[in-house]
């Protein structure tokens, strides 16, 4: 396992953070199958935005912490 993540600006306010050479190759969208958690930032013009965090299934966050 890599224990490498990637973050990708998928959307006009939207980053999605997921897990590289992982068990599955993760979908940037809200619908992957590791069910990513969404997290509302607020933005420097006052509006919001959206991070998402994606799970991996090797376990790796459990190594990280």
């Amino acid at each position: 396992m890599s224990g490498q993540w990637l973050a990708k600006q998928t959307g006009d306010r939207e980053v999605h953070v997921a897990p590289l050479d992982d068990l599955i190759v993760h979908d940037l969208t809200d619908l992957c199958p590791c069910g990513p958690t969404p997290r509302r930032e607020p933005c420097g013009d006052g509006s919001g935005g959206w991070i998402y965090t994606h799970h991996s299934l090797d376990g790796r966050e459990a190594d990280e912490a």
